[in-house]
């Protein structure tokens, strides 16, 4: 009888967290292991495999509605273990976490993407900073946690948040499936172009990366894909650049590798990151990448196999210098680099754990 394993998630929107998910369903699909989704918002962008049994807890914000929401969504996990229990409970995101740190069942995993002092610290002070702080402890103390990366592994730690568990597992990546994927037409540019994928949010810095481009002087376009609350300041600046030629926003892609496939560079501006797991894919399709030297995955990533595609978080020149050298010579992608996210790897170190 195949395992059952259920994925608590916020969403299945237009993020990286939820494709990593998504890409972990599948590969524990691939281990013999029946797989069930719940969102918390109803919200999904992705095309879901059509074995995966998917339910939504249609999240609304309202009066006590985390206390009201929590006791739904435990209700309608308990009724789908009438039958067979789950083997594994994953959950995914902060939201889900708050909202599934209460529920009994002996083996629940709660996943953390990205590193809670940027994401949830950051700009925060005195008073603020302390009860943020306290509230980040009152959501992750006690529970059995994965980080996808060991800089968010240190990140919890230096909080001061104190796990049952605490072990680091990469994100999973199905090179076949990456390829596979990569064949299908892209619905963007036959040109030669460079690409930034990722969702249009200040921390992804596209300013940044906007100045580095129109600095590096090179030919190729920029696609930029993704959808996002700062699109209207991103085509501002492109206007303000006079990049209006040169720059195309491509808006979100359920299935972007067509386009990163033919790319001649990928590149990543974050501000902080947790595991950038549009790196990996890239460099499983052989396309050369960039990233800033943000916390906490790039350098993870990048640092022992091609630590040339690594720049100051605000070196812009450098970023600039390292785009117009690898458009022209790109490095070589050792596959060892690759290896280390093999999907069935993963999926095996989830099901081995606890």
């Amino acid at each position: 009888m195949k395992k059952r394993i259920l994925i608590v998630i916020d969403s299945l929107g237009a993020g990286g967290a939820e494709r990593v998910a998504l890409n972990l369903a599948e590969a524990l699909q691939k281990e013999g292991c029946a797989l069930t989704i719940i969102t918390v918002d109803n919200i999904v962008s992705y095309d879901l495999n059509e074995e995966i049994l998917y339910k939504s807890l249609a999240f609304e914000k309202g009066f006590l509605d985390y206390y009201r929401y929590e006791k739904r969504l435990h209700k309608m996990i308990d009724t789908l273990q009438e039958d067979e229990p789950f083997e594994k409970i994953i959950v995914h995101l902060q939201k889900s976490t708050r909202l599934m740190k209460n529920y009994q069942h002996p083996k629940v995993i709660h996943v953390v993407h990205s590193t809670l002092s940027q994401a949830s610290l950051s700009g925060r002070s005195g008073l603020r900073k302390s009860l943020k702080v306290q509230r980040l402890k009152a959501i992750y103390d006690g529970l059995n946690i994965v980080a996808v990366s060991k800089g968010i592994a240190d990140d919890i730690q230096a909080i001061g948040i104190v796990p049952k568990t605490l072990k680091v597992i990469y994100n999973p990546i199905d090179v076949e499936v990456l390829k596979q994927k990569a064949r299908e037409e892209s619905p963007c540019l036959d040109e030669e172009y460079i690409v930034y994928v990722g969702r249009l949010a200040a921390s992804k810095r596209h300013d940044r990366a906007l100045e580095a481009y129109k600095q590096s002087g090179i030919n190729e376009k920029l696609l930029i894909v993704g959808e996002g609350d700062m699109r209207e300041k991103i085509e501002e600046n492109i206007k303000r650049l006079e990049l209006e030629n040169k720059v195309v926003l491509c808006g979100f892609q359920s299935n972007p590798y067509a386009i990163i496939k033919r790319a001649k560079l990928l590149i990543l501006t974050s501000d902080y990151e947790g595991l950038p797991t549009v790196l990996i894919e890239a460099l499983s399709l052989g396309v050369p990448v960039i990233s800033t030297d943000c916390p906490s995955g790039p350098r993870e990533i990048l640092q022992e196999d091609i630590p040339d595609a690594l720049v100051g978080v605000d070196d812009t020149e450098g970023l600039a210098k390292q785009m117009h050298t690898f458009v022209h010579a790109a490095p070589n992608i050792p596959l060892q680099l690759i290896e280390r996210f093999n999907a069935q790897k993963i999926a095996k170190a989830y099901l081995q754990h606890l």
